[in-house]
């Protein structure tokens, strides 16, 4: 028989503003930060006042009640926990956003929606400014490192983005969206603490070969179509043989997913004579089958053990995580561990994938001009009609059949 549900709520956290929750007719009611003394007090006061008889109370939010920002975040969030999904997973916006609300939340989550202003808004930028962060993976920076401008400018505008959704929603004013848009962003030069972003240069090309030398079949090849065809890494991780179309003398590629689909932009990349060379050895597989398989190399790097007479090397892991197979494709931060580890073994400074854009497009611009860079690497502002339109589409077709 199924147990009885208990008719008092939990004191629960919500991760994404930090303050504790109870909920109640399907409303949430905030008591503080989480794990205060507050948020307790406040949560066994609530309990006290409306569950003395063991009932829930019918209304929880007395009406009229002002939403503060802690609770506007929380409803934020589950929003943009369905709205920023492609291919039913959450893209990097949503995590992008949380960081941005973080301080937001921290030094005003207690204040009125309604009573945020531009000074509020500078205080939690010049708190962003101060603090620095300590990133992970493949942004890895050191404790307290200065933020770029940029980056500091970004979270800024997630955060009026959340009074703009507020706005929509009639959840506070008009006019504190209006207010906050008239936050000037950080100038170059014009702020102490904060840095500027470095541009991203091509990789020397003296770096490559020994790479090349030491990594698998399957990231040799997809570092050279990078360099044919100035794909972005997460274009050449998904490659599938039902994605290429080989009617003809260049064969076009259409990744599943990219970078500007939800723009309605459809991408497509032509693949020339050397680019369809480093593909040919890999196509003879299911069409929905991804062309470079970590599985794959694995499963090759194990038989190679076993015929030299080496047992498996044991991956050491903690013991609270539970061993995993590989994937049945690359992501983006799987190729570039493998191209880093790959570059400390040959001897040569660490490059990542996503810098041999930038050698296509260089050698491009150079032999033909910016415009055809432009055209080759897929940018945005050449809309996808001047890509389509005939002349363009031939001059592309030109330029692979050369280069790539």
């Amino acid at each position: 028989m199924a147990r009885p549900r208990n008719q008092i709520p939990s004191y629960l956290p919500h991760p994404a503003s930090g303050q504790a929750r109870i909920r109640v007719n399907g409303r949430d009611v905030y008591l503080g930060p989480y794990g205060s003394q507050e948020s307790r007090q406040a949560y066994a006061r609530f309990i006290a006042e409306n569950f003395a008889n063991g009932k829930p109370p019918l209304l929880t939010i007395p009406a009229g009640e002002r939403l503060s920002i802690a609770a506007l975040v929380v409803k934020y969030d589950d929003f943009d926990r369905s709205y920023y999904v492609k291919n039913g997973v959450s893209t990097d916006e949503r995590y992008a956003i949380k960081a941005a609300v973080d301080p937001l939340v921290r030094l005003y989550g207690d204040t009125p929606a309604d009573e945020f202003s531009p000074k509020r808004l500078k205080a939690v930028r010049e708190e962003i400014v101060a603090k620095g962060r300590k990133g992970k993976g493949k942004r890895k920076t050191r404790e307290g490192e200065p933020l770029t401008r940029k980056y500091i400018n970004y979270r800024m505008a997630c955060i009026i983005r959340v009074f703009k959704w507020a706005v929509e929603e009639e959840l506070v004013p008009v006019t504190v969206y209006q207010s906050l848009k008239a936050v000037a962003p950080l100038r170059r030069g014009r702020t102490a603490g904060v840095r500027e972003s470095v541009a991203v240069k091509p990789v020397p090309d003296e770096h490559i070969p020994p790479v090349l030398a030491v990594v698998s079949p399957q990231i040799a090849a997809m570092i050279r179509l990078q360099l044919l065809t100035g794909m972005r890494p997460d274009e050449v991780t998904i490659m599938r043989p039902g994605d290429i179309d080989r009617s003809g003398d260049t064969w076009v590629y259409r990744p599943q997913r990219h970078k500007t689909e939800h723009h309605g932009i459809d991408k497509l990349i032509l693949l020339g004579p050397k680019a369809q060379e480093v593909l040919s050895p890999w196509l003879e597989r299911d069409p929905e089958a991804y062309l470079f398989n970590p599985k794959e190399v694995w499963e090759a790097r194990l038989a190679s053990r076993r015929r030299d007479g080496k047992p498996a090397r044991a991956r050491r892991r903690k013991r609270s995580r539970v061993a995993r197979p590989p994937r049945d494709h690359y992501n983006d931060e799987g190729y570039c561990q493998a191209v880093e580890r790959a570059c400390k073994r040959a001897g040569v400074p660490k490059w990542t994938p996503g810098r041999l854009r930038h050698n296509a497009g260089t050698k491009v611009r150079a032999k033909f001009g910016a415009e055809a860079a432009q055209l080759v690497l897929g940018h945005q502002n050449l809309s996808t009609t001047e890509i389509y339109a005939e002349k363009n589409r031939k001059w592309y077709e030109e330029i692979v059949s050369e280069i790539g």
